[in-house]
């Protein structure tokens, strides 16, 4: 069997020198729009193949069939060789650095059998010459017809073990698996090792390494996710994920030690995703089995009483390999640097694949996760929108609060290869979430920062939230030959049903306190009466279809379709909030190769979002569309290890609602009250620029900057900022170095961005405000300590110099702040 993957050198890290004041933000990505377009250049000119250098691995002992495969995949090595040779017999694994020829050796041990370089750069194992064997017992053994098996291996996106951050392979985009340069739109992937190096827990600690991405503190409530000035959606494993991750008080905060990794498509995704937002997509890819025995766990101790334990164990459950599976367990329990709240956290997942025949795999899953906690929704600002002088560990809500969302999801998955390189697959995922939240409460008011006084805590006694959801995509992907040339299709459909019901009780129930001596657990538990309920149910469909075009050696032109359907419907009154039937969603993109290692690409993507608001005639107004559009110019280099990108994007989203100013407000007219024309505009625009990868042997980075700006473009507010609370710049840097003759990776975080604001008006008074957060710049260190081969100790801090700043801006009377200093310390162990 032979296997191809890209070589990864071990992981590394390197220190930071920074500035400090939010104009850094900008002179930093000058600086970093330097790097790219000189490595571009550097790309048609640095080719050579270099000297065979040393690298780190970690393979446990097993079925050498199963451990070759794995070492052909980390080293990105041509390996040919007959199974009939190698079933049967056990490696000794491989563990530390070695060059691709020692670990072959080494693999091989007792195996009489040894591994001849090819003139193509790759290795062919086959049995050693008899003079050669020694006195090994398999010496007498027959010689068996070699068997040379050399269609390459399936492009494998996984990144669990490829100590690198760059992905080689994504099909988020377009359902087709394309390397970062084949792709014609902005995808920042995060993989497992950058997870692992910077402590990242959760998938919101993996979206605020990304540049572009914005995560949306909202406390208790879970976050929001944006990008390009516009909100996100999600999937798991390319699949549609109706109920999001932890937005609008839904989902638990998703662990990371169910992943392994995370693609972030930025811009309109409608051709997958049908209706949503144009901000993009996170595809949240979780772990597979393997076909070798791994497991490891890891014990973590952080700051605010934070302990963790995982487990994760994978495997074959016969010698054959033909059924695997894999399970990870997380408790994880954590109080808060805000006084009075915590956060206790259980995860269990299970996955298991069966190779039904050769070409037939059945997959299924189960995914659950419990968060039990007491939450708070952030501190209030003064009345006028500035800022108060209190501490970031204050608490304002109800002492007895007492939290739970707990999220199952189950998958079932069926892939069948098909004649001519085809494939199909079909995945089923039915979800629930159950959220219920105990005396839960929220702060208004008009705060008189003299005394303290004018703030009122609104209570409800319990909020219960439940969703049920559906999901399916079915397609088939593969070549195909037209005019005498080799091309890729992929078609398929999709779809999604949510049904959402939630429940209030003792709602409205007011307290008034003084910020300067609010006691949380002073107050009674309400009373029961009272009470709203919700009960909603959306479903869409559509069918896509996306081709990849080789025009010539040089030239590739996508393009892709999608028909959709959709509809929100009350189920207490039967009656559609809106519905929509057979939406196009176009994509097109074209990519062209400059050299093997750098292309220039243009695109175009749009999504649509269905309105509730009405017309004079009573009809929904026809859809809000986003429009991307987007040049940019892609390079891999030294050896295909780093990859950079450059981008310019123009993002429109038209049919927004203005208010029908002909039309005066009646309850009893066709619109319900306020009737609405599709005109308004909003236009965002900018630049993007990022590097992932291996600058060295041992250094890892990735890097970003984004500039985006956000305008409305039409009506009264033509010309006028647009959701000014989200950042025009941000920068982020991850970087690792492995210390040479060392057991020591160093390295470092920073972020920056630039200030953000938010006009509003007041609940009470109508009166209008502005509440504000300057420049940000915030710097985390971390060091790796190798103990032995199969143990390391992690240590990183973060926010480094305890910058006190706002997360998000939500409101005048709650938004959180962000996270002071923190430190992390966790010990792994691999068996």
């Amino acid at each position: 069997m032979r296997q191809t993957v890209p070589y990864h050198p071990s992981i590394q890290s390197a220190a930071l020198r920074y500035g400090r004041r939010s104009g850094i933000a900008l002179a930093v990505a000058h600086a970093l729009a330097g790097v790219v377009a000189g490595s571009i250049a550097l790309a048609a000119t640095s080719v050579h193949a270099q000297p065979e250098a040393s690298r780190s691995y970690s393979i446990p002992a097993g079925p050498l069939t199963g451990v070759l495969n794995r070492f052909g995949r980390e080293a990105g090595i041509m390996l040919s060789f007959s199974t009939e040779l190698t079933n049967g017999l056990q490696s000794p694994g491989l563990s530390g650095a070695h060059t691709v020829s020692d670990a072959l050796r080494i693999l091989l041990v007792g195996a009489a059998l040894q591994a001849v370089r090819q003139g193509d750069g790759g290795f062919l194992v086959q049995r050693m010459p008899s003079g050669a064997q020694g006195s090994s017992s398999s010496s007498s053994a027959g010689v068996l017809p070699e068997v040379k098996v050399t269609a390459q291996a399936e492009r494998s996106p996984v990144t669990e073990g490829s100590q690198t951050y760059k992905a080689e392979y994504t099909n988020t985009a377009t359902k087709l698996s394309l390397t970062p340069i084949e792709t014609p739109q902005t995808v920042t992937v995060v993989t497992r090792q950058q997870m692992e190096d910077f402590g990242m827990t959760s998938v919101d600690d993996v979206l605020k390494s990304v540049s572009g991405a914005f995560v949306a503190d909202q406390g208790g409530n879970g976050s929001m996710y944006y990008s390009r000035g516009f909100a996100m959606q999600s999937q798991y494993d390319g699949t549609p994920n109706p109920v999001g991750i932890s937005n609008n008080n839904r989902n638990p905060q998703i662990d990371n030690a169910i992943l392994d990794r995370v693609e972030v498509l930025q811009g309109a995704a409608g051709l997958l995703t049908g209706a949503g937002a144009p901000g993009g997509t996170i595809n949240l890819v979780r772990k597979r089995p393997t076909e070798t025995f791994q497991a490891h766990v890891e014990a973590q101790l952080s700051s605010w009483n934070g302990r963790r334990i995982v487990g994760d164990i994978s495997g074959p459950f016969a010698e054959s390999a033909r059924v695997r599976g894999r399970l990870v367990v997380v408790a994880d329990n954590s109080q808060s640097f805000v006084d009075y709240a915590y956060r206790n956290r259980r995860v269990l997942y299970g996955v298991v694949e069966a190779d039904l025949t050769s070409t037939t795999m059945l997959d299924a899953s189960v995914q659950y996760q419990r968060d039990v906690g007491r939450h708070d929704y952030g501190a209030p600002f003064a009345g006028d929108g500035s800022e108060l002088n209190i501490p970031r560990s204050s608490f304002f809500a109800d002492g007895g609060n007492r939290t739970v969302k707990e999220y199952t999801l189950t998958t079932l998955g069926l892939t069948q290869r098909l004649p001519g390189d085809w494939q199909a697959k079909a995945t089923f995922t039915h979800g629930k979430t159950a959220m219920s939240a105990f005396r839960d409460s929220y702060v208004m008011g008009e705060l008189d920062v003299a005394t303290g006084e004018g703030l009122e805590l609104q209570r409800q006694r319990r909020l219960t939230q439940d969703f049920s959801t559906n999901a399916l995509d079915v397609h088939a992907s593969g070549p195909f030959h037209l005019f005498g040339r080799k091309h890729e299709a992929a078609f398929g459909l999709n779809g999604s049903s949510m049904h959402y019901k939630s429940r209030g009780t003792g709602y409205a129930i007011a307290n008034d306190f003084n910020v300067y001596s609010f006691d949380p657990m002073s107050l009674d538990e309400g009373p029961e009466g009272g009470g709203y309920s919700s009960n909603t149910k959306t479903t869409q469909l559509g069918a896509y279809g996306v081709a990849r075009f080789n025009l010539n050696d040089s030239l590739k032109l996508i393009t892709g379709i999608r028909v959709s359907n959709y509809k929100e419907l009350d189920v207490t009154t039967g009656l559609a909030n809106s519905r929509e039937t057979g939406v196009i969603s176009p994509y097109a993109g074209v990519v062209l190769a400059l050299t093997p290692q750098t292309s220039v690409y243009a695109s175009y993507s749009d999504i649509f979002n269905p309105q509730a608001e009405k017309n004079v005639g009573g009809s929904s107004l026809k859809p809000v569309v986003g429009s991307n559009y987007e040049v940019g110019i892609k390079g891999d280099l030294f050896d295909k290890r780093l990859h950079v990108a450059a981008a310019l994007f123009r993002l429109e989203q038209t049919n927004l609602p203005r208010e029908d100013s002909t039309v005066p407000y009646d309850p009893a007219n066709p619109c319900g009250g306020t009737c609405y024309v599709a005109a308004d505009k909003v236009v965002s625009q900018g630049i993007s620029l990022s590097a992932s990868g291996l600058l060295a042997p041992g250094w890892n980075v990735a890097a970003g900057y984004t500039l985006v700006d956000s305008k409305y473009a039409s009506g009264g507010t033509d010309g006028q900022r647009y959701s000014p609370e989200l950042p025009r710049h941000s920068l982020r840097l991850s970087t690792a170095y492995a210390l040479p003759g060392t057991s020591w990776t160093l390295g470092g975080t920073l972020t920056a961005r630039s200030k953000v604001y938010r006009n509003d008006s007041s609940w009470t008074t109508g009166d209008s405000y502005t509440i504000r957060s300057g420049g940000l710049l915030l710097v985390g260190l971390m060091a790796k300590y190798q103990i032995t081969p199969k143990t390391e100790l992690v240590m990183a801090v973060s926010n480094l110099f305890d910058r006190k700043y706002r997360a998000y801006l939500e409101n005048k009377y709650y938004s959180t702040f962000g996270e002071p200093r923190r430190i992390t310390i966790n010990l792994k162990y691999r068996f």
